[in-house]
């Protein structure tokens, strides 16, 4: 039986956001350029948070040419089981970061569409998880998200195709996302969802139903491309290796994989219209070591000695090349999508760093959390009170980039 199946197109989609926002200026398109060097975006403002980024970044930059931090299996914060787990933060809170890639993997159960990591059910459905999205954009029409939707698990007492449950879904609020399969700028896309689609469509398929990644192979040794008629992307995602390692050796070898990637994405040679897309995810588990994900992303004691994780070794590696990311060395601040694990352990300023390089290099400050804001200022309110009556004198503290 043939299924219609709904076409979802940025041209004729109503985005009443979008129409609410349209001529709207952001800060990123009232800012002044700086010196032209390798990367044109404006001198960044004195402070950027993680939940409103993007507004400080011209309208007509191609997403692709972005860095944007991102997430791997994005909802498996369910449970904290070893090797379920990805992340411990929610949905909005990952927003509220600076995360704006979500890695989404699904199955059918009863004609539900169910998050999942491998077989493993999140006890969280999709739906749920947009309707998250949907109400945090209503708040934050600056920003824009990109969602890989991957089917991850055989349909389970189900009568619906994948394809339709998913369409349907989204259909149902058409003015959230973009599917055409063409890169956006990101004016094109604020306030709404770009679609990744790692799922197979029926015949007769719609003429454009998102970026197309279904060729991408599981567990590739190396980066691999995927080129469209419409949109180019290079990939790292290397997640389990064939022969057992130690954890140090492990994370040497992923950090390495990771690095050339972003190496490749920083590159002038490389276009800005092509996408780089690079997860900094691993785990393994055979006879002779048993390594969850969040050991490596975020390191732990092996033997003796305490092995830095993913996580902090990526934040280095940025610290280490601001000056590349500034232009000053014929470098570009484009890393592509960065894809993490337990983003915010390790190096609690990680998502800052990466987001940062569409600034030159800064690191955003905040993470959008109400909480963390008042911490932050009770220790700099006591800091500056111990040093006025030390000195008996008074003065400013202002709060920059780092």
């Amino acid at each position: 039986m043939t299924e219609k199946q709904p076409l979802l197109d940025s041209r004729n989609a109503r985005n009443e956001d979008s129409e609410q926002i349209a001529g709207y200026q952001w800060p990123g398109d009232q800012a002044s350029p700086k010196h032209q060097r390798s990367w044109p975006f404006a001198t960044p403002p004195p402070k950027i948070t993680g939940d409103s980024w993007m507004s400080h970044i011209p309208s007509s930059t191609l997403m692709s040419a972005l860095t944007i931090p991102g997430t791997h299996d994005s909802a498996a914060y369910t449970y904290s089981w070893p090797f379920i787990a990805t992340q411990t933060l929610s949905i909005t809170a990952q927003l509220d970061a600076g995360i704006r890639f979500f890695d989404l993997r699904c199955g059918l159960v009863a004609n539900e569409l169910e998050m999942v990591h491998g077989s493993a059910l999140l006890n969280l459905r999709l739906s749920t998880v947009l309707s998250e999205m949907y109400a945090w954009l209503s708040t934050h029409p600056g920003e824009a998200l990109i969602a890989q939707i991957k089917r991850d698990r055989k349909p389970e007492s189900s009568t619906l195709p994948f394809s339709t449950a998913i369409t349907n879904l989204l259909s149902a609020t058409p003015s959230r996302w973009r599917t055409a399969n063409t890169t956006p700028t990101l004016g094109e896309l604020r306030s709404r969802i770009q679609l990744f689609r790692r799922f197979t469509l029926p015949s007769p398929r719609p003429l454009a139903y998102g970026i197309d990644v279904t060729p991408w192979p599981d567990n590739p040794s190396a980066p691999f491309t995927i080129s469209t008629p419409h949109a180019t992307l290079t990939i790292q995602d290397h997640y389990s290796f064939p022969s057992p390692l130690p954890l140090p050796s492990l994370i040497t070898q992923k950090g390495l994989l990771v690095s050339r990637t972003l190496a490749l994405a920083a590159s002038p040679a490389a276009p800005l219209e092509h996408w780089f897309v690079n997860f900094t995810s691993a785990f393994e588990f055979n006879l002779y070591y048993q390594i969850p994900p969040r050991e490596i992303a975020a390191g732990a004691y092996w033997g003796f000695r305490w092995e830095e994780g993913v996580n902090a070794r990526l934040g280095a590696w940025l610290d280490g090349r601001r000056e590349e990311l500034e232009g000053g060395a014929g470098g570009r601040g484009r890393l592509g999508v960065v894809v993490m694990d337990f983003p915010e352990k390790g190096d609690g300023g990680l998502v800052g760093k990466v987001l940062g390089a569409n600034f030159g290099g800064r690191k955003a400050v905040g993470w959008g959390r109400p909480w963390v804001g008042f911490a932050g200022f009770v220790v700099v309110l006591v800091l500056v009170l111990v040093w006025m009556f030390g000195r008996g004198t008074g003065g400013f503290v202002t709060v920059a980039y780092e």
